[in-house]
């Protein structure tokens, strides 16, 4: 992934577009990931159509430029959940803080 520090010029317009478009609010800490995963997409497009590059990582600098936490820095909480399923399954006793 690269470092992008804050997104060029532009991109936050993008993201406003796209979220009108796809009638997404723009409360973006409070966007699931599916939504989120769409206005990414879709703020993409529009960026690529005005002749942006988009280098990989730019929807994480994308993310913080509109406060939202950056998808790579948060913890899948989908594997934690399906980790402590198997441990359960197995009569482990486990706890929130541990390591599954």
């Amino acid at each position: 992934m690269t470092d992008i520090p804050s997104p060029p010029s532009g991109w936050t317009e993008a993201a406003k577009e796209a979220a009108a478009e796809l009638g997404l609010e723009t409360d973006w800490s409070a966007l699931d990931a599916p939504d989120w995963a769409r206005l990414c997409r879709r703020a993409g497009e529009i960026l690529g159509g005005q002749g942006h590059a988009l280098a990989p990582g730019w929807d994480g600098a994308l993310a913080r430029a509109l406060g939202r936490p950056d998808p790579v820095a948060v913890p899948d909480e989908l594997a934690r959940d399906t980790a402590n399923t198997v441990l359960a399954e197995k009569g482990e006793v486990f706890a929130p803080e541990d390591d599954a």
